[in-house]
């Protein structure tokens, strides 16, 4: 498990986080169109549903944030060393 894995654990005291949260918090997007991107597969982390049913919340696990947090970070760390002279 990442550092930031272990810490989004810390923050959310569980391994499965509800898509609205993980919107707010590091999308800065509303819940209804969280959901329309992550029907139309165009959110930069998987979601998934625990059940087969359309009533059933989505869920980010905490392994698939932090991967999408640290390769961004990680992007964001290499622009801004090119940019240095």
């Amino acid at each position: 498990m990442s550092r930031t894995a272990f810490l989004l654990m810390a923050q959310y005291e569980k391994p499965l986080i509800p898509l609205e949260s993980a919107a707010a918090d590091f999308l800065g997007i509303s819940a209804r169109l969280a959901k329309e991107r992550a029907a139309a597969g165009t959110l930069p982390f998987p979601t998934m549903r625990l059940a087969d049913s359309q009533k059933a919340p989505r869920l980010v696990h905490v392994d698939d944030l932090a991967k999408w947090i640290d390769e961004t970070r990680e992007d964001a760390r290499k622009q801004w060393e090119r940019s240095q002279v």
